[in-house]
């Protein structure tokens, strides 16, 4: 049976979930053959499964040095997943992201979901990428615990929002970011929201769906004008500047001054 195959036959598996972000059936059973980092790993039949509602430290790579708790994120899963472990499968509504890797939520064996466990334990930040926004409401609630008591990433400056007209056009790759509405421009396809000359955070007219509770199209700045915007996403060089994308709610909001 094809792997894609095996995904279809079970696409409309049902779910209850509890406040463990848990599941009661699961699509797959695997092992794992190795960890990649804290939020990516291969299985033994060479397929890479990216962990969906998360974003773990990355490790070093391509000349950037390591962000903190990356190993130890990594010493983490592999403690909850090797050594021949039995892990389950509950697939999002994307199975399969743009690199050919599995997107999917992983249990171990006792029932826990491990991007909870990463969150809970301060190795990972919660993020939403529509439409996998199953659990979002459990992870971030998870990852509000672990902040408050300043777990592992969340003591330390790797985390900590950059103030918008600061940030460098080195510090691409996923950030927290802060600042306030300059302007706002539309095109046929997005709202920019400009947060200094050379840095904007861009929102797709097919995500403003995501945002139930923001009338993208009327916002204004008037509306906004004593509000400072906290976004994170991965950041993006564009011409002379950088943006980064926002797609679901969960990942910014306006905070009152």
């Amino acid at each position: 049976m094809s792997a894609l195959f095996f995904i279809a036959s079970f696409s409309n598996a049902t779910e209850s979930v509890d406040d463990d972000c848990r599941v009661s059936r699961y699509h797959e059973v695997v092992k794992v053959k190795r960890v990649t980092d804290g939020d990516t790993l291969v299985l033994t039949d060479q397929r890479k499964v990216r962990l969906i509602g998360i974003n773990a430290p990355e490790r070093a790579r391509d000349g950037r040095k390591a962000q903190a708790f990356s190993e130890q994120a990594k010493r983490y899963v592999e403690s909850m997943v090797m050594s021949g472990k039995n892990i389950s499968i509950f697939y999002g509504e994307q199975s399969q992201d743009r690199y050919g890797r599995v997107l999917a939520h992983i249990f171990i064996d006792n029932g826990k979901n491990l991007s909870a466990l990463l969150l809970e334990k301060g190795y990972a930040s919660a993020i939403v990428v529509p439409p996998n926004d199953r659990f979002a409401s459990c992870y971030f609630e998870i990852e509000k615990e672990a902040k408050r008591f300043k777990k592992n990433i969340w003591s330390h400056a790797d985390t900590a929002s950059v103030e918008a007209n600061k940030i460098t056009r080195s510090q691409t790759g996923f950030q927290f970011i802060k600042g306030k509405v300059i302007r706002i421009g539309r095109s046929r396809n997005s709202i920019w929201l400009q947060l200094a000359k050379n840095f904007t955070v861009r929102i797709k007219r097919q995500d403003f769906k995501y945002f139930p509770t923001l009338n993208l199209n009327k916002l204004s700045l008037s509306q906004v004008e004593n509000k400072t915007l906290v976004a994170r996403g991965w950041v993006y060089q564009w011409k002379k500047g950088l943006y980064l994308q926002v797609r679901h709610s969960r990942m910014m909001n306006f905070i009152s001054d």
